[in-house]
């Protein structure tokens, strides 16, 4: 009987991961937050992917600045009926 011999090479693949909040929003909510965004410098980016039309991951350390942008937001574009 022959002798057989086996090499097995390990694989190792290093994991990036990254501490973010994910946004579930509609369309245009997302839009907004992609433009505003793209209106940062570099090193103030937010967007660490765009998973589809209504879902973000981002940076966790730039939820408050993103909620007083959309409530600033809301706010502006609110109907109020004259009195």
């Amino acid at each position: 009987m022959p002798k057989m011999l086996f090499k097995f090479k390990s694989l190792v693949i290093m994991v990036n991961a990254i501490k973010g909040l994910y946004i579930s929003c509609d369309i245009p909510m997302a839009q907004f937050i992609i433009n505003m965004n793209a209106q940062l410098p570099q090193s103030q980016k937010f967007i660490i992917h765009v998973l589809d039309n209504t879902h973000l991951f981002v940076r966790s350390d730039m939820a408050g600045m993103i909620r007083s942008s959309i409530a600033t937001f809301r706010e502006q574009n609110t109907y109020e009926k004259p009195s």
